[in-house]
């Protein structure tokens, strides 16, 4: 159920248009070697594998063996793309081995986000760049019409990740890796309407099964919660709004 929840996620537009952003930050080209730390799925491996071609090369790490089966299949045709299991701050890839590396919406998720940021640092060469998406997860706004249990909800949601207001301290643990940081831009998830092509849509399905049995909530409580979001958007009251933010660094020559 995760497995397909998250993969609807990804169909989204607002990840679509994400993942435009991240290639447009990068500026791949034709030969170059890239990393994709945490890759999920491989919906960005796919179309990073169309920007470096058959010339270049995508690997993808990730530590889920069914996220990397389907981004296996996903990205079956390309035989320039290869996936293997592994973590962030432990990279199985050589000192100095890709030209760019790329993570997103990883490093929230790591305890130890200074390790990740230096195995990062190495295996990128000089001159090299890296980008990186995170989501400040305590800044969400999401409107419901029972605000207490809207509450109780994001409270236990909290608990999905390590750090939820990551991007607020990335650029300087960016910068203590060695890095030197080339750009910084805010990439809005703006959801006003309740729509199944949306962030927040496919994201609600994911918090619902997620914090159901985590502090107090129950199943009949979140599936409440997922009912009163579908009528907020029948009335047309339905907002979110939620930032993830892209850093693009390079190792110096």
């Amino acid at each position: 159920m995760v497995t397909r929840n998250l993969e609807a996620l990804y169909h989204t537009r607002d990840a679509a248009r994400r993942r435009e952003v991240v290639l447009e930050a990068l500026q791949l080209q034709p030969g170059e070697s890239v990393l994709d730390i945490g890759t999920g799925p491989g919906f960005l491996a796919v179309e990073m594998a169309d920007a470096v071609g058959p010339g270049g090369k995508i690997r993808g790490i990730d530590q889920s063996e069914p996220m990397l089966e389907m981004a296996r299949k996903r990205c079956a045709s390309k035989s320039w793309v290869s996936f293997q299991a592994g973590v962030a701050t432990d990279l199985p890839a050589g000192d100095a081995t890709f030209d760019v590396a790329v993570s997103v919406q990883v490093y929230e998720y790591i305890p130890d986000v200074a390790k990740a940021l230096s195995e990062m640092y190495r295996v990128i060469r000089p001159g090299g760049r890296a980008a990186i998406v995170s989501t400040d997860w305590d800044a969400i706004a999401w409107h419901a019409s029972d605000s207490v249990r809207m509450s109780r909800v994001l409270s236990a949601f909290a608990e999905h990740c390590a750090y939820t207001a990551l991007p607020r301290t990335l650029a300087p643990q960016l910068r203590q890796a060695g890095f030197v940081l080339k750009e910084q831009r805010v990439i809005p998830q703006f959801n006003p309407m309740y729509d199944p092509d949306t962030y927040s849509y496919q994201s609600a399905r994911l918090i619902s099964s997620f914090v159901t049995g985590r502090r107090g909530i129950t199943r009949e409580e979140s599936l409440a919660w997922l009912e009163d979001l579908r009528q907020t958007g029948e009335r047309g009251e339905y907002f979110f709004s939620l930032n993830q933010y892209l850093y693009l660094a390079m190792k110096p020559e």
